[in-house]
Order: C-alpha cells, then sequence, then structure tokens
C-alpha cells in the first residue's frame, strides 16, 4: 500500500474491468493529443487481448493499481525473460491523473527485475510517458516509424527475395532465437513457441530462408480485433524486410495492419513510401539498463512487448 493506493496483482475476475480501463485511457488519450482513437469507441471487448494473450503468455505478470475504494486506478503488463525484463502496456484511467499511478506501477516493475535490463517501446509523441521513463533512469536507442498501407492500396510485385520466404515450424525456433540474440542481444524463446503454437488462431509467423545455412530473417504478425500488427521481427537487411512485410501483408487482403520500421533504414523506408505507405506515429525503443547495439533490422509490436 503506498498512501491511498494498492498495488498486486491482476485477478482473474477483473480482465473485462482491465479491458475497459486500457480502453478508456488509451482512446482517452489519443483524442485529447491526436484527433484520433486506436479502439472501437464504444466497444471494449477487443481489449481483451491483453489480459487474455498476456497471462497465457506470462501469468501473474500484471500489477494494478487499486485506490483504497476498489476501484482500478491503473494497469501495467510486464515479461520477465532470461535476458531482461520488458514493460507492457501502461494505462492510468484518467479520473485518476496526476495522481503518481504510473511512476508506482513502474518502480514496482522496476524492484522485480533486480539486475535485468528493462525494455520497452514508448510513443514518442506522448512527452509525458516519455519524461516517466528517462526520470527512472531508461535512454532511447532506436526510433521507429509506425507505418500502415492505406485501404486499397494494391502492392507492387513481390521483391526479389520473396522466394525465400516460407511459414516457420518449430524447428525454426532456434535460428530464430539465434538471429535476435545476434541483433539485439535479447533470448525470449518461450514467445515464438507460443506464436507458432497458435492456440489462440492470432498468429503467422514467417522465415527468410539465408542463402546459406539459417535464416536471413523472421516476421511474426497478429490478426485479431484488438490488434492487428507486424512484429516481432528481425532481418539482416532492407531487402531481406521488405520480403517479409511483403508476404505478410499479402496473407491480410482488406486489412491494415500497422508495423514499425527503423527510421535510420533509408532503403527500407524509401521502398515503402513507394508502395503507398504513410506515418501515423513515431515510436522510440528504450532501454534502463546494459543494451547491445541494434544491428540489422528489428521490428517491435505491441501485442505482445516482450522485447
Amino acid at each position: 500500500m503506498t498512501g491511498l493506493m494498492r498495488i498486486r496483482e491482476l485477478q482473474r475476475e477483473e480482465w473485462s474491468v482491465v479491458a475497459e480501463l486500457i480502453h478508456v485511457s488509451t482512446n482517452a488519450w489519443y483524442q485529447a493529443n491526436l484527433n484520433r482513437s486506436i479502439f472501437q469507441q464504444d466497444d471494449a471487448s477487443g481489449c481483451l487481448v491483453f489480459p487474455e494473450v498476456y497471462e497465457a503468455l506470462d501469468p501473474g505478470c500484471c500489477l494494478v493499481a487499486e485506490e483504497e475504494g476498489g476501484r482500478l486506478m491503473g494497469s501495467c503488463f510486464y515479461h520477465p525473460r532470461e535476458t531482461h525484463v520488458s514493460l507492457g502496456i501502461m494505462n492510468v484511467h484518467p479520473d485518476f491523473s496526476g495522481r503518481g499511478v504510473a511512476g508506482t506501477l513502474l518502480a514496482e516493475i522496476i524492484r522485480r527485475a533486480g539486475e535485468l535490463p528493462v525494455r520497452l517501446v514508448s510513443s514518442c509523441m506522448n512527452m509525458d510517458s516519455y519524461s516517466l521513463y528517462t526520470r527512472a533512469g531508461f535512454s532511447p536507442r532506436q526510433l521507429y516509424q509506425d507505418m500502415y498501407l492505406p485501404g486499397g492500396q494494391e502492392l507492387p510485385e513481390p521483391p526479389f527475395a520473396s522466394e525465400r520466404v516460407r511459414k516457420a515450424t518449430i524447428d525454426d525456433v532456434g535460428s530464430i532465437v539465434a538471429l535476435e540474440e545476434e541483433s539485439s542481444g535479447i533470448r525470449r524463446e518461450k514467445d515464438f513457441k507460443f506464436f507458432l503454437r497458435n492456440e489462440q488462431g492470432v498468429w503467422k509467423v514467417l522465415v527468410l530462408e539465408g542463402l546459406g545455412e539459417g535464416i536471413d530473417g523472421f516476421l511474426c504478425s497478429i490478426d485479431h480485433p484488438g490488434s492487428n500488427m507486424l512484429g516481432p521481427g528481425v532481418m539482416r537487411t532492407d531487402s531481406d524486410a521488405l520480403a517479409l512485410i511483403h508476404a505478410q501483408l499479402t496473407g491480410m487482403p482488406g486489412r491494415q495492419p500497422v508495423f514499425l520500421v527503423p527510421a535510420h533504414a533509408e532503403e527500407l523506408v524509401a521502398s515503402l513510401y513507394q508502395w503507398g505507405a504513410r506515418n501515423c506515429e513515431m515510436h522510440v525503443a528504450q532501454v534502463r539498463g546494459k543494451a547491445q547495439e541494434f544491428r540489422g533490422i528489428t521490428m517491435p509490436t505491441f501485442m505482445p512487448e516482450t522485447a
């Protein structure tokens, strides 16, 4: 208990309450600051994807802040991995803005992380959020452009490397994990096994076979009413990334998934603009603690936020 705020784990019977909290607080910020909503305005059911997926992936790893009267003030998911702890979606109900809820939740997750680095991808548009994390010792490591292809936009012919793209199998997990560790120094084997089991029926994992041994890239995706994104993904080159993005988009006709690409990847970004892609936001990868410099192309996602 901190003042009139109690920090505790989320309970199963509160999933719908947290979904409503995520829906209300996220839409309120986007409407006030970017004049748009993220989630369907009158229906919070899509936000159940967060407790449903995260409790299946990391049971018991959601903290909630509860006021003295029992109302939930805020929530935050976190994801312990062997190399790091990842900070997931953080939400504070607008009624409790300015009460230190996010800072208290963040401090408890940092405490639980111990000596492990803590990683996150946060919006560059939200200065309160950015300040929260940098004050807590996080530092920016990589800038990303959030992009999408507008509805009705036709894809060009498949890039040259597309002939090497195929669906991943469980036998690819070792190569996927090794490539990500080479690229960013992290390991999260359980995530890729989770995607490939696909018990929710919403995940798709593609790999790009290498010209020699192993793979030159992988790209996952989720197609769910509450989250439609490409990622996570890692590729050695811009052309490898284009081939995998093209293959994922081809498999989602009529959808407009958002995907994050490194702003420094000039050839990749230029090619996506030629395809008709537009920017909708900017995000930054931040780390508290030691971290390897990023190599190649990395594509994070907001479902799941485990990197």
